[in-house]
């Protein structure tokens, strides 16, 4: 796998950064891309990476970024287009959705589906005639509901769909388009009541395993779920729609 290259969002820290860490591990060459520089740059250099900023809200700060990977490693092999964030951070007071202001909305929306939108806008056409993988983190809250977090769930639930509906698009090409749907996990963006042990927190180690198998292994078109430490991952058969 040495020759290989790999680009992930969201890359810094949690389960972004420990794939990063797992495909490095294989000998890909790594570009992390993330906003947070300081956990990027260091991550990037434990690994033999590059740190590349990225705020994936900008259609042109994701064309940079895909742009600099490719002049620093190539066209990528794998893209994990893995940023993601709940309506408030860890340890504030949960919103009701009348509560939630226009700016919360906006960014949320803007990390987590307009974030894999550019994503997948910028790196597809590049990777078409390479081929390989790019692999969508959604959630378990996109097949269910987090009661706190309606917005979190919205956006999940349409990054399952936009996933399956890119896939069937690109059927019969070189290129796979499938969705990791962790359950609950080790990060930072957890809240405080979903850290309960019958939640069965994973750790990150065990959720980028998975990511890393449905990007070498997984099909076009794969919704996988892995839902705690003791239980395996299974794919759900989703219905076609028409």
């Amino acid at each position: 796998m040495a020759d290989k290259i790999a680009l992930v969002t969201g890359a810094s820290t949690g389960i972004g950064a420990a794939v990063c860490t797992a495909l490095a591990e294989l000998g890909m060459s790594v570009a992390v891309c993330d906003i947070n520089q300081a956990d990027g740059e260091a991550l990037a250099a434990r690994l033999g990476g590059a740190f590349i900023e990225c705020d994936v809200t900008s259609l042109t700060s994701m064309q940079k970024a895909v742009g600099r990977c490719v002049e620093t490693f190539g066209v990528p092999d794998y893209v994990h287009l893995n940023a993601g964030i709940m309506t408030v951070p860890t340890g504030d007071p949960y919103l009701a959705i009348e509560d939630v202001t226009e700016a919360q909305y906006r960014k949320i929306v803007g990390v987590n589906l307009d974030g894999v939108f550019h994503g997948m806008k910028t790196a597809l056409p590049l990777m078409r005639d390479k081929g390989g993988t790019i692999t969508i983190t959604a959630s378990t809250a996109g097949l269910s509901v987090v009661p706190v977090d309606p917005m979190y769930t919205a956006t999940k639930y349409a990054l399952i769909g936009f996933g399956r509906a890119v896939a069937a698009a690109n059927e019969g090409s070189n290129l796979r388009i499938n969705v990791i749907c962790p359950g609950v996990t080790d990060t930072a963006i957890v809240p405080d009541d979903y850290k309960k042990p019958e939640y069965g927190m994973m750790p990150v180690e065990l959720m980028a395993a998975e990511v890393v198998d449905l990007l070498r292994n997984g099909s076009n078109g794969e919704v996988r779920v892995k839902n705690a430490a003791d239980k395996p991952s299974f794919a759900v058969g989703l219905p076609d729609l028409g």
